[in-house]
């Protein structure tokens, strides 16, 4: 099977049957060989950011590696894009289809993305990149900006509660 470089636009795999817990995340997988046949979840990366984790969507295909990337694309997001650290750098999630001319606005809708930032009474929106103050009503309405790990991720995808990624 081969494999691409962590690339703002290309498609990688979610394991679903890898040990989970917090020492997992640190593990290393580099080695590992991957089955093709094995039932995966599917993301792409958006935004790529080794200091403050990385920006990806998740989409509702799940099973063995297709031979076209549109199978995965074609089925729609699970959940609103979310930030993972981790998952790459351990070559835990690995990727699996190039996407030639990726446009994050066009084809991952990044403007529209949003998350909160800040704490109690101070809340600044990220929306698409940029910041801006709002006030603390506002900011119920939004996501809280969280960083999750590999295993939480597959953890929520598993057991279908997608409630967990969203904070």
């Amino acid at each position: 099977m081969e494999y691409f470089e962590k690339k703002e636009g290309n498609i990688f795999f979610i394991t679903l049957f890898l040990p989970g817990g917090v020492k997992e995340n640190i593990k290393n997988y580099k080695s590992f060989k991957f089955s093709e046949n094995e039932t995966y979840a599917y993301g792409r990366l958006i935004e790529k950011n080794d200091s403050t984790g990385d920006l990806i969507e998740i989409f509702k295909y799940t099973g063995e590696i297709p031979k076209d990337k549109s199978i995965i694309l074609n089925s729609g997001r699970l959940t609103d894009p979310i930030y993972t650290t981790l998952a790459f750098d351990r070559s835990r999630w690995r990727f699996i289809f190039e996407t030639d001319n990726y446009d994050k606005n066009k084809d991952s809708n990044y403007s529209e993305i949003t998350f909160i930032l800040g704490t109690e009474n101070s809340f600044d929106l990220w929306k698409g990149g940029t910041k801006q103050r709002i006030s603390n009503d506002e900011a119920k309405k939004y996501n809280l900006w969280t960083i999750f790990n590999p295993t939480r991720v597959e953890d929520a995808i598993k057991t279908n509660n997608l409630a967990q990624l969203q904070q």
